[in-house]
C-alpha cells in the first residue's frame, strides 16, 4: 500500500443514521427485493439496507427477523440453501445470512467492484452453488460451503476469496438480471449489453449469445430444463428463446406502456406474469398469444414472485409484488376464462390500422385500452402502438391535490399488503447547522436534531410541499445565523443520514451554555463534531479501556448525554479499496484493537481523545468610535475571537474597556450601539444579540478580515 492509499484509507468519511421511527418492525421506503420461503414465509430487501423475514401465518404479517449489516439499497434475495439467505447489495457485497443464528449473523462475500444487482440459483433440490451479478461487468460463482468455511471474518475484515469464487469473465456492459435452469448448470445473464449470454457453470464458460432486445434486459427467468428462458426488457417486449438453437422464437409486446422489469412464469412454463414501470400485473398466454391485465399496482413494479402454495386448476396461486412504494403486495391470481376480448385503440385508427372492437370500461392510462380480467390479443412490436408511460405517486401515498392515488375499480385487491414506513422525500438543513427539517411521502414534516435518534417536533405537512417551504423560511424556525456546514445529509435509505469528513467535521462549535450545560462557564464553547463523536463513540471507548488500554481523561462529560439506541450504526468504507461499504451497529463494536485499525483513523483518534483539540475558527475586528459619538478609543482596539462569539459579547467588551479608562465617560449597561459598514448590527432593543461574529462578517462586512466595527451612543 502506497502512500496516497494509506492518507486515503486513513481519511475515510464517517456516516450515522437517525432512522425513522417504525424501522425497527418496517422497511423504511421502497422494496427491492422479495423470495417466497417455506409455506407462509416471506423474505425482502429493501432501500433501507435491511433483509427481513416475514411470518404471514396469523393472517396478519410481521415481521420476525431484522438483518442488517448492508451499507447500501438490497437489490436482490434469494435463499440459497434451507438455513442461508444471501442478499446482493448497493455497497458491493453479497451477504448470507443464517436464518438458524439468532444472533443475526452474516457472511460477507467480497469481489463485485461495484452495485451487486441480481442472484440466480437452481430451482430444482439442493445446490451448493450460486452466481451474482452486478455492474462493472461482473458475474461471480459462488460455492457456499467454501464460503461457510473460509469467510468467517466480520464484515470489516473480509476479503476476497478466490477459493469459494469463480468468475464468470466474458461480458461486456453491466449484468441487471439473471437466470438459471433447475439444475444450475444453464445461466442467462443480461443487462445494458441487450444480447443476452448463455453459460455453462460446471466450465464457467459462455455457451452462446441470444440477441434481439433493443434495450436494457431487465428480467429473466429460464425453464427447469434449460431449453428455453423468458426475458423483459426497458424496450417493452417480453421474448421467449430457445437456449439451444440461440434464436428468438416468440415476441410479445402491448401488454405494458414503459419498461418491464419484473417476471414470473407458472411451473409449466405456459404463463408469463409481467410487472414494470407502469404499475400493471399482467399474465401472458405463451400458446396461445394473449393477455390479460390482472391489475394495476400502486408504483413501479420492480420484482414479481409466484407463491404456487395455493395453486390449482384454476390459478397459478398467489402473486407477490415488490413495488418503488413503501409495500408488498399479494394478488390472487386467477386464470382468466377463455373469451378473448378484441380492443380498439384509445386514438381514432389510422388507414391501414386494425379495427377493435370498445371495451365496456374506461381506458387506462396508454395507447390501448385494457379490461382487468379478459384476455386481448398481443402482438410484434411492429404491430403496437405505445403510449408514453403514466405519471404515477412513486409512494402510493398523498398526491398533489391532498388525494390518495387508487387502482381501477375493475382490477383485483390485493390479498395481503405489508405496508413500510413513510420514506423522507425532502429534507433541508437549517441555519443552526444542528437542525433538520424533513418531509415523508405522507406530507409529514418534523425537526430533527442531528443528535436525537426521535424527531424534536413534528408539523402536519401536505405532499405538494407547500407547508415545508414555508416551515423553511420561517424566521421563527429558521433564524439567520451564520454557521459553518460540518456535516452533510442525505435520505437514499428513506431516513436521514449523517455524514462527516475529516475536511470539515470540526468547523463549528457552539457555546455550552445554548446546547443546554445550564451550569457552564460563559465563555465555554464545544465543538460540536466532537461532541457528536463521542455520542457514537463513548461506549465503544469504555470498553476499549477495560482490557487495560488507557487514552487521556476527559475533562468535561459531553454535551449530547441521550444513549442511542440499538438501531443506531456507523458506516464507512471499507479498509481496502474497492471492497465497498461497511455497516456496524454501535452496540455491538467490542472495543478491540482489531476495530480501533479498522475505522477511519481521525475519527477514531479523536474519540479515544488523543488527537489534538481542534482549534476555535476565529474572525479578526477592530473597534473604533463611530464619528460623532464623542466616545474615546479602546486599547486594544484589535481583537482575534471565535467566529461564534456574540454582538452582546462585543458590546459587553467595549463597555468593559470603556470603564477601564482614566478617564471613563458615562455609559449606561447595555446602551452600546454597535455598526458594521453601516448597518445596525447591535441596538439599544437588543433585538440582534443573537448576531455572531460571523454573520457580521457574511451580511454587513462582506470583505476579508479584520472587520471594522464602531460603537457609539443612542442620541
Amino acid at each position: 500500500m502506497n502512500t496516497a492509499e494509506i492518507v486515503k484509507r486513513q481519511r475515510r468519511s464517517v456516516t450515522y443514521t437517525l432512522p425513522q421511527p417504525e424501522y425497527e418492525t418496517k422497511h423504511v421506503g421502497g422494496v427491492n427485493a422479495i423470495d417466497v420461503g417455506d409455506k407462509d414465509v416471506l423474505y425482502s430487501g429493501g432501500r433501507d439496507g435491511t433483509v427481513r423475514v416475514w411470518d404471514l401465518s396469523g393472517g396478519m404479517p410481521s415481521c420476525t427477523r431484522t438483518f442488517e449489516g448492508h451499507g447500501g439499497w438490497v437489490n436482490d434475495v434469494a435463499r440459497v440453501t434451507p438455513t442461508h439467505l444471501a442478499s446482493a447489495s448497493s455497497d458491493h457485497t453479497v451477504r448470507l445470512w443464517n436464518l438458524e443464528d439468532k444472533s443475526s449473523s452474516s457472511l460477507t462475500l467480497q469481489g463485485h467492484s461495484d452495485y451487486v444487482m441480481a442472484l440466480a440459483q437452481g430451482t430444482r433440490g439442493n445446490h451448493t452453488k450460486f452466481v451474482s451479478g452486478g455492474l462493472n461487468r461482473e458475474i461471480f460463482l459462488w460455492d457456499i460451503e467454501r464460503c461457510l468455511a473460509i469467510n468467517a471474518a466480520p464484515s470489516y475484515l473480509s476479503s476476497r476469496h478466490d477459493g469459494c469464487m469463480t468468475p464468470l469473465t466474458g461480458s461486456k456492459e453491466s449484468i441487471y438480471a439473471l437466470g438459471m435452469d433447475g439444475s444450475g448448470n444453464t445461466l442467462v445473464s443480461g443487462g445494458t449489453e441487450l444480447a443476452l449470454r448463455v453459460w455453462d457453470t460446471r466450465s464457467a464458460q459462455k455457451e452462446g449469445k441470444l440477441k434481439g432486445h433493443t434495450d436494457n434486459v431487465r428480467a429473466i427467468v429460464v425453464d427447469a430444463d434449460g431449453r428455453k428462458c423468458v426475458t423483459a426488457s426497458s424496450d417493452r417486449t417480453i421474448r421467449v428463446w430457445d437456449i439451444g438453437e440461440q434464436r428468438c422464437v416468440q415476441t410479445f409486446a402491448g401488454m405494458h406502456t414503459g419498461s418491464i422489469w419484473a417476471l414470473a412464469v407458472s411451473e409449466d412454463f405456459s404463463r408469463v406474469y409481467s410487472g414494470g414501470i407502469d404499475a400493471r400485473i399482467c399474465v401472458t398466454s405463451l400458446a396461445d398469444r394473449k393477455s390479460s391485465l390482472l391489475a394495476t399496482d400502486s408504483a413501479p413494479v420492480l420484482r414479481l414472485r409466484l407463491d404456487d402454495s395455493h395453486r390449482c386448476q384454476s390459478s397459478d396461486g398467489d402473486l407477490w409484488t415488490a413495488t418503488a412504494s413503501r409495500s408488498i403486495k399479494r394478488w390472487p391470481v386467477d386464470i382468466p376464462s377463455e373469451d378473448v376480448v378484441v380492443e380498439e385503440p384509445a386514438t381514432p385508427p389510422r388507414s391501414g390500422s386494425f379495427t377493435r372492437r370498445s371495451s365496456a370500461h374506461s381506458p387506462l392510462p396508454g395507447s390501448v385500452t385494457r379490461q382487468a380480467g379478459k384476455w386481448f390479443e398481443v402482438g410484434s412490436p411492429g404491430m403496437m402502438t405505445f403510449g408514453t408511460p403514466r405519471k404515477f405517486d412513486s409512494w402510493h401515498d398523498q398526491v398533489a391535490d391532498g388525494g390518495t392515488q387508487q387502482p381501477f375499480s375493475h382490477h383485483i385487491a390485493p390479498s395481503m399488503e405489508i405496508l413500510g414506513a413513510s420514506p423522507i422525500v425532502r429534507y433541508g438543513v437549517l441555519h443552526d447547522k444542528q437542525h433538520v427539517l424533513a418531509q415523508n411521502s405522507l406530507g409529514t414534516i418534523s425537526l430533527w436534531h442531528v443528535a436525537s435518534t426521535q424527531p424534536v417536533r413534528t408539523f402536519d405537512g401536505v405532499a405538494d410541499g407547500s407547508d415545508f417551504e414555508t416551515f423553511l423560511e420561517s424566521e421563527t424556525l429558521n433564524p439567520k445565523s451564520t454557521v459553518p456546514s460540518w456535516f452533510s445529509v442525505d435520505a437514499r435509505s428513506g431516513s436521514l443520514a449523517v455524514t462527516l469528513q475529516p475536511s470539515s467535521a470540526f468547523k463549528a462549535e457552539a457555546y455550552a451554555q445554548n446546547l443546554g450545560v445550564d451550569d457552564a462557564p460563559v465563555d465555554e464553547r464545544r465543538n460540536l463534531g466532537i461532541e457528536i463523536i463521542r455520542l457514537l463513540m463513548d461506549d465503544w471507548v469504555e470498553k476499549f479501556q477495560k482490557d487495560g488500554r488507557a487514552c487521556p481523561p476527559r475533562e468535561r462529560e459531553r454535551v449530547f448525554s441521550e444513549r442511542l439506541p440499538k438501531t443506531s450504526s456507523v458506516l464507512f468504507e471499507h479498509p481496502v479499496a474497492g471492497n465497498g461499504r461497511v455497516l456496524l451497529k454501535v452496540h455491538n463494536l467490542e472495543g478491540t484493537s482489531i476495530e480501533r485499525d479498522v475505522l477511519p483513523k481521525w475519527f477514531v483518534d479523536h474519540a479515544l481523545n488523543e488527537a489534538p483539540e481542534p482549534e476555535s475558527p476565529k474572525l479578526s475586528f477592530v473597534l473604533s468610535p463611530g464619528e460623532g459619538s464623542n466616545l474615546p478609543e479602546i486599547s486594544p482596539s484589535g481583537v482575534s475571537a471565535p467566529k461564534i462569539l456574540g454582538a452582546k459579547k462585543i458590546r459587553d467588551y467595549v463597555e468593559k474597556k470603556l470603564s477601564e479608562l482614566a478617564n471613563p465617560p458615562t455609559v449606561p449597561e447595555g446602551s452600546i450601539r454597535l455598526s458594521c459598514a453601516g448597518v445596525d448590527v447591535l441596538g439599544v432593543d437588543s433585538s440582534k444579540e443573537d448576531q455572531t461574529l460571523a454573520s457580521i462578517h457574511a451580511c454587513a462586512w462582506k470583505k476579508s478580515s479584520p472587520i471594522a466595527i464602531e460603537y457609539t451612543l443612542p442620541s
